[in-house]
């Protein structure tokens, strides 16, 4: 952690580096696009394949009501308060380990890494702000970067 000549804050973590090869950024952009819009239909019978959470020959009919109702309930509708979110994190925690044993889920290496380094910042984030909410921040740039990937896909 170190000021920089502009002041800046600056914070290096070499420990969550990895090299998410373009196929997986595509993937977890467009999940977090359908994410962000309540598209939970695209993104776990699609989305969660495309990330190998999920084999693609899996029916993912009798898991998508489930998947619907803790994405909703504990991502989407808990808010910014820091502690509410804090105790809804450990509920929908519960819950998704319960959802993991039961279906065939695995966890990509990299994911691990991407939602460590993501509760770091929204942690950062949080206690300098406690409205902060980290899915509104990462909207814009996430929209940004659907927009260009499929723009250039398409050409």
């Amino acid at each position: 952690l170190y000021v920089t000549n502009d002041g800046v804050l600056c914070l290096l973590d070499f420990g969550l580096c990895a090299d998410i090869d373009q196929k997986s950024r595509e993937a977890i952009t467009t999940a977090i696009i359908h994410l962000l819009s309540g598209d939970f239909d695209t993104l776990i019978s699609k989305d969660v394949k495309d990330l190998g959470f999920l084999p693609h020959d899996f029916d993912t009919l009798e898991l998508k009501p489930i998947m619907k109702k803790i994405l909703t309930e504990g991502i989407l509708e808990s808010g910014s308060n820091l502690h509410a979110r804090k105790r809804r994190l450990m509920d929908v925690s519960n819950e998704l380990n319960e959802v993991f044993f039961r279906y065939p889920f695995s966890v990509p290496p990299f994911f691990a890494l991407v939602t460590r380094g993501l509760g770091l910042l929204e942690g950062i984030a949080l206690s300098g702000d406690p409205d902060f909410d980290i899915f509104q921040a990462s909207y814009p740039y996430a929209k940004k970067r659907a927009i260009e990937m499929f723009v250039y896909n398409s050409l």
